[in-house]
């Protein structure tokens, strides 16, 4: 019996082990994104009442986002991003322009505040896979030129919705904002 549990032990160590020299799969917070009523507002406090500045501000929409999903159905939707850097990550601000996306069901259900937070990874379809295989299911979906992004249900095991996308390329850039503030 002694010499069974033994057995079970050293399994259970060796399965701890394995998992322990497992690279990560997250190398750095990227951004956290909050869901608010007006990205403009928002902006403004948080530039006039900490210096969170210069914002960046973007429509994300069915004209550039493309294959937008939520839950697994299509779904277009329509939001104003700004987004300002804090150090090394970005600080994200989300306004819903109409009620179909997963942040107008946010502000419904829990009003503004922490909507998700978004990792760097080395590999979006990797990443992707391994998130879902635990359980967690993708929320949103989309491709934001051309770059593939989900959101992903991790609220049991990080206690927050998770943002992994495809970043682009050493040099290639990204479209430019629409406006800034200040």
């Amino acid at each position: 019996m002694a010499d069974a549990r033994v057995g079970v032990e050293r399994e259970r160590y060796r399965e701890v082990d394995k998992r322990m020299t497992q690279k990560p799969l997250f190398k750095r917070v990227a951004h956290i994104g909050l869901v608010v009523k007006s990205v403009e507002e928002t902006a403004k406090r948080c530039w006039e009442n900490f210096g969170i500045g210069p914002w960046a501000f973007y429509t994300f929409d069915p004209s550039n986002v493309e294959e937008m999903t939520l839950r697994g159905r299509r779904v277009d939707h329509a939001m104003r991003i700004a987004s300002a850097m804090i150090g090394n990550i970005e600080w994200e601000i989300i306004e819903p322009l109409d009620d179909r996306s997963v942040y107008a069901e946010h502000l419904r259900l829990h009003g503004e505040g922490l909507h998700h937070v978004m990792f760097d990874v080395d590999d979006y379809d990797v990443a992707k896979a391994r998130i879902t295989r635990t359980g967690c299911a993708e929320i949103v979906s989309g491709r934001w030129s051309g770059h593939p992004y989900s959101y992903l249900d991790t609220q049991k095991s990080l206690a927050c919705i998770t943002e992994i996308w495809s970043p682009p390329a050493a040099g290639e850039e990204l479209p430019s904002p629409e406006w800034t503030y200040p």
